[in-house]
Parts: C-alpha cells; structure tokens; sequence
C-alpha cells in the first residue's frame, strides 16, 4: 500500500516504475535482483492527472497504477456515513480505553456532523479517541469539543447568516498553528502535530510548503 503516492519525487517514481516493469528489486546492500509478485494498492488525495500535464507525475507511472481506480469521496461529501462511524469508534476507544462510558450527549452530535473534518477519517478516530479519554463523567459532553471543531461549526453557522464568515482553508491553517505552537516546529513537534490533526506528515508538510508560497 503506497500511501500518497502524489508526493513521491519523480527519481522515486522512476524506481517504482522499473519495479512494476520488471518485477524485481534490488536490496539495500544487495549484488542482485529478487524477483516479486506485489499487487499495488496507492492512494492520494492530489489531481494526478493534472501532475500529469504539469510534468510533475510520470504519465507512464500513472497508468502502470491506474488500472482500478476508486474514488472515495472525502467525509464532508459523505455526511451520511458519520453516525455509524461515530458509533464505531466510540465503542472501540471506549472498550480499549476501559473507560466504560454509557454514550455521546445529543448536543455533540451538531458539532460532529456539521464539522468538514479536513483530516477525514483518521482526523474523526482521532477526535473520538481524545473525547472518550478526556471524560470525567459516565458520557462525552458538549464541554469537551476540542476548540478547532466548535469554531469551525460556529463560524460556519455565522456564515450562513452572513456573519463572519471564515474559508475552510483559513480554519485549516488556523488549526496547523494551533498544533505547531504546542508541539513546537521541529521534527518530533511536526510529526505529533500532524498526529493530533489527524493527517499524515506528508500533508502537513505540503500544506506548510502551500502556505510559505502564499506568504
């Protein structure tokens, strides 16, 4: 399983090419080839069409991948899926935790539905499992929302009414700053700084990279 695969170099993806051409790869250290019989699975959430065009994917590459695509929508697209998802987690982290909690108030429920989660799933497993492990009392509570979520649905409410309205990407950056400013900037701070938003730490150093071009 290549995991965003759109951010692999371009000398990578020539490697990775003559390993799906030939069958065959060459350990670190090693005098010859082993041959390998691998079924590739990758994922990204780029265009890689349009790297395609822009010469930044090599188009052989792309087609040597491209042979079952799937398209999974991001979870804001797909809202419908959030309670059993919800649910599932909740009980995972609830069993693994031993926190033995009876269930999720009502009033939690608007935050984690209307929120984009811009960290999709993983962001959603990782929100579930601070909840369950913050709270004090037999269930998770409206007090516990982290703050990221609970400004994003409010400014989103805002919005609708023409107050204060707030692009996603704005609150995406906001929460990138947010966790940088807790974990710190370095190696070790960006590593636990993507894992508290619930991306990867390709994406959140393509997203730091996005934001100093824009600066």
């Amino acid at each position: 399983f290549l995991d965003e695969i759109g951010d692999v170099s371009l000398s990578m993806q020539a490697k990775l090419l003559r390993v799906l051409q030939e069958r065959q790869i060459e350990r670190v250290g090693g005098v010859g080839a082993t041959s390998v019989d691998v079924r590739i699975i990758a994922a990204t959430h780029k265009n890689i069409e349009a790297m395609v065009q822009a010469g930044e994917f090599r188009q052989d590459l792309f087609y040597r991948l491209n042979v079952f695509p799937l398209l999974i929508p991001p979870l804001r697209e797909r809202t419908e899926d959030l309670p059993l998802l919800i649910d599932v987690f909740f009980q995972r982290y609830n069993q693994t935790l031993q926190k033995n909690l009876t269930g999720i108030d009502e009033a939690v429920y608007p935050y984690l539905k209307q929120y984009p989660w811009p960290g999709n799933i993983r962001e959603l497993e990782n929100t579930l499992e601070y909840l369950v492990n913050i709270e004090t009392s037999n269930r998770i509570s409206i007090n516990h929302i982290p703050e990221r979520i609970r400004k994003a649905v409010e400014n989103a409410k805002n919005a609708a009414i023409g107050i204060n309205v707030t692009p996603i990407a704005e609150l995406e950056r906001q929460a990138i700053s947010s966790a940088l400013q807790r974990y710190g900037r370095n190696a070790e701070g960006k590593e636990q700084a993507a894992k508290a938003l619930g991306i990867s730490k390709a994406t959140l150093y393509r997203k730091l990279k996005e934001y100093g071009k824009q600066n």
